[in-house]
């Protein structure tokens, strides 16, 4: 079981593997999620590659956008008692999407009004870096497991692979263990 750890430490989820667990055949799409508990949440960090071409929304930077997920983003799956989960995602434009789940792809909250502090860098290191801070009231009660995942020049990668004939991330029943 893995445990949230309080600031300063950080859960590391390296996700360097395609959504099945087989090897990624490129390794420029490597990308790093990290979680931490704050007063306020928890806070969500991503640093993933720039790529030549990367696929990002025509929207203004630090927005919310619907689909996000079919631009190149890394996302964390929160997941509560049963199939109560929140899906947040970030871009590598600057965007994000914050989504809640009673069950297995049920939307519930679509957290229209949610306004996070959004954090956005590209480097010199040909990474971009993200981060926002997941209000406590969002994240979900007894927070049982969690996952992250990237979907980058049209490659699924996962920290913890999920099974099926294509790639599913919505399957919380498959997500390592973790306790706050």
């Amino acid at each position: 079981m893995m445990r949230i750890p309080h600031t300063p430490q950080e859960l590391h989820l390296q996700i360097d593997r395609l959504w099945d667990g087989s090897t990624c055949p490129d390794d420029r799409l490597h990308a790093d999620a990290f979680v931490s508990q704050t007063k306020e949440g928890i806070l969500f960090r991503v640093d993933a590659p720039m790529l030549y071409d990367q696929k990002v929304p025509d929207a203004p930077m630090g927005t919310r956008v619907e689909k996000l997920w079919e631009f190149d983003v890394v996302e964390l799956f929160l997941v509560g008692p049963g199939h109560r989960y929140l899906e947040v995602e970030l871009g590598a434009g600057g965007h994000f999407l914050a989504l809640g789940f009673d069950s297995i792809r049920h939307p519930c909250d679509v957290f229209e009004s949610f306004s996070p502090v959004l954090r956005f860098e590209k480097t010199s290191e040909k990474l971009w870096k993200s981060s926002l801070t997941i209000p406590w009231k969002m994240v979900p009660e007894n927070l049982r497991a969690l996952n992250a995942f990237a979907i980058m020049a049209g490659q699924f990668l996962a920290y913890s692979p999920v099974p099926g004939q294509q790639p599913d991330y919505h399957q919380p029943d498959r997500y390592p263990s973790v306790s706050l």
